[in-house]
């Protein structure tokens, strides 16, 4: 079995050499006239989805623009596995739109053309703040921003106004409305409630992901980053343990979170705030339409995460067009992306109202988003991102970051007589290790 540094080696020369043999198979011809050719794009969604139904539209209204033909496909179970097989193969799609997060690992595999971003048409639109999600560690860009979001509180108002709470100011008061959710009988039902819906597994990193925005507002900070380029483990400094019990009480000490938070993803806590089984939830927009549907519009409110002791900095995420290596058809290419963060790109993915959008914040700053929606919930979204996002930290691989601190994270909630400070200390040796493994440790 190969070691991970092995396999992405594998990965990487499979990917250049895709490169050379595509390039060197393409006539200057197909290079130069996007209409002869027909574009294969992925997308990290789900097949049959509203998301996928949008991307065809997409697809649709790009082929009505250009002339250009596409082949337009959603995958989401074992996507990045899937995208490694056709690598391998020598056969990767055209185009793949995914995760912000997800640049440097396809880049340190070889998949991804470097992006000259002063050749691409419309890019003096597209915000800074997007732009530096497709920067890579070295400098460059490798990727087009195409969709933005960030996150915010998704609350019961209904259950709110049943326990005397007003929305909450501070971290004290978001304590104190979790603990009546919990204690409180907010339903009149009798029935045991939690706080908050925490979805506290490892897998993917998704107790990292989730806690971010409450990490980096209590003072927490992954790494030291140097002008250089270089970084330095931050996660035992006396914020980010100070942040990491904040985390860890809401379990340990609070009695918060649903019970057997440390092994349920996503796909459970939504479901755990839709069936009345918890009164916040913390999440991007992209929820919004089927929040509306359960537990329901009348009684779902959404609102800005309280600051914490450094104040509020919420995740920031989103997707880019990433070019892949070796295509042939190149032009065709950066004509999909030159179209995606045009206004009409931007406002066909967006999709109005309608749930299943692929743009949830719009990158292009000539976009008006009243023109386009209105429900006026997405402003506050665009608000947080441009006053309080902030992009996970772009190191050439954030995934192992992502894990290891997911399951450290993970184990303090599942284990309360654990120490923070030594957990902590502990990882920040693993960050620096990984750091060096990656060849940016900084002396």
């Amino acid at each position: 079995m190969k070691k991970p540094s092995e396999l992405v080696a594998t990965v990487a020369v499979a990917a250049v050499t895709l490169a050379g043999c595509s390039s060197a198979g393409g006539s200057t011809t197909d290079q130069n006239d996007p209409d002869e050719q027909t574009l294969e794009i992925w997308q990290r969604k789900a097949p049959d989805s509203p998301s996928d139904m949008v991307g065809q539209e997409v697809a649709e209204a790009f082929t009505e623009a250009t002339g250009t033909e596409v082949e337009f496909i959603s995958i989401l179970e074992d996507f990045e596995t899937k995208l490694q097989q056709r690598a391998a193969q020598g056969d990767l799609p055209d185009v793949v739109i995914n995760d912000t997060a997800q640049l440097g690992n396809m880049q340190s595999q070889g998949m991804l053309r470097e992006i000259d971003r002063s050749s691409i048409e419309g890019a003096d639109s597209v915000s800074e703040r997007a732009w530096g999600a497709a920067e890579a560690v070295d400098g460059n860009y490798y990727g087009v921003p195409y969709t933005a979001h960030t996150v915010a509180v998704f609350n019961r108002a209904d259950w709110r106004e049943n326990v005397g709470a007003e929305v909450p100011q501070t971290w004290d008061d978001l304590l104190e409305l979790w603990k009546a959710y919990a204690d409180d009988d907010p339903t009149d039902t009798g029935e045991d409630v939690a706080g908050i819906a925490l979805p506290g597994t490892t897998k993917r990193g998704y107790l990292s992901w989730n806690t971010s925005t409450f990490f980096w507002s209590g003072g927490g900070e992954y790494f030291e980053e140097n002008a250089d380029g270089t970084f330095r483990s931050a996660v035992a400094t006396e914020g980010s343990v100070e942040a990491a019990d904040w985390i860890r009480d809401l379990v340990c000490e609070h009695d918060v979170a649903q019970p057997g938070a440390g092994s349920q993803d996503t796909t459970n806590t939504k479901e755990l705030f839709q069936t009345d089984g918890a009164g916040t939830y913390l999440v991007a927009p992209y929820e919004l339409a089927s929040f509306d549907l359960d537990p329901g519009a009348d009684v779902v409110e959404v609102f800005a995460p309280p600051p914490g002791p450094a104040g509020l900095t919420t995740l920031a995420e989103g997707n880019n067009v990433y070019l892949m290596a070796g295509s042939e058809n190149e032009s065709a290419q950066e004509a999909f992306a030159e179209w995606a963060i045009s206004v009409e790109g931007q406002t066909v993915g967006m999709a109005g109202d309608e749930d299943g959008n692929i743009v949830r914040l719009p990158v292009n700053q000539d976009v008006v988003m009243s023109d386009v929606r209105t429900d006026d919930r997405w402003s506050l979204f665009q608000e947080l991102y441009d006053e309080n996002g902030r992009y996970v930290p772009g190191v050439p691989n954030w995934a192992p970051f992502l894990n290891a601190s997911a399951e450290t994270l993970n184990a303090l909630i599942s284990d309360c007589t654990l120490d923070t400070r030594t957990a902590m200390e502990e990882l920040d040796d693993e960050f620096n290790r990984e750091l060096e493994s990656q060849g940016v440790l900084a002396e």
